[in-house]
């Protein structure tokens, strides 16, 4: 079908240029040929060897969602210092894996379920819902590159969200709240985050060309995801300011 062909040509090349990829485990082919020698004595078949590509993004994906409950919070405003472009682009790279980028799409995709009326471009049960997180998690991830690179590169600003555990309770939920519409330039100064709206827009726009069966054009559905996406990154937000005490409070970690 025309549209995972085209959403899988978009997710190949973002990757490609984010990640590059992997370099082999050099232990790995000999343990595995090893493996193979044994079980072939004893008149058993080799086992396969696993080294897709799934596979190694699993586990990639795994550690991140470690990383993520066990890792270090998100940085203090205290500690801000500017980017370089190419440090922003490691920003990028580094949220093309990321469990949120993920999280994004699957969030896209139940929205898509839920608010709106069904696309009969999809089929139908688990297939259609597989379509439309692959569309999904394309637009996600081009909203990364956008949002999180070329658009903060171009304009000068931090792509970067920075919590703010000095401001008491109320005030710390506005100000993580509010980091959606403002952010910081280069200069060290608070501006509006035009970087991340522009980048979204642009991600949704990119879409019209290639998701079966979408609305084009300004309002429908380029505003509506703007405002849908603002709404979510309010919540992840409060999620990155708060979720450091919660995992001292609960987890004890």
């Amino acid at each position: 079908m025309r549209f995972l062909l085209i959403a899988w040509i978009v997710l190949s090349q973002i990757f490609a240029v984010a990640q590059g990829t992997a370099p082999p485990d050099p232990a790995q082919p000999a343990q595995a040929q090893s493996a193979n020698i044994q079980a072939a004595g004893k008149g058993c078949p080799p086992e396969p060897q696993d080294s897709s590509t799934l596979h190694r993004m699993t586990l990639m994906i795994k550690q991140r969602i470690n990383k993520a409950i066990d890792g270090n919070p998100y940085p203090e405003i205290a500690s801000w210092q500017p980017l370089t472009t190419k440090e922003k682009f490691e920003v990028f790279r580094q949220r093309t894996y990321s469990p949120l980028t993920f999280a994004s799409a699957a969030i896209g995709t139940l929205k898509d379920n839920v608010l709106r009326k069904r696309n009969p471009e999809y089929e139908h049960g688990p297939m259609g819902f597989g379509q439309q997180f692959g569309v999904s998690l394309g637009m996600s991830e081009t909203e990364v590159f956008f949002g999180r690179f070329l658009m903060p590169s171009l304009l000068k600003q931090d792509p970067r969200y920075f919590r703010n555990p000095e401001l008491p309770f109320m005030k710390r939920a506005f100000y993580s709240m509010s980091r959606v519409v403002i952010t910081r330039s280069d200069k060290g100064h608070d501006t509006f985050n035009s970087s991340s709206i522009l980048g979204q827009a642009f991600s949704q726009a990119l879409a019209d060309l290639y998701v079966p069966g979408q609305r084009q054009g300004l309002m429908h559905p380029i505003a509506g995801t703007i405002g849908f996406n603002l709404v979510r990154d309010a919540g992840l937000n409060l999620l990155h300011e708060f979720w450091p005490d919660l995992r001292r409070k609960f987890l004890h970690r």
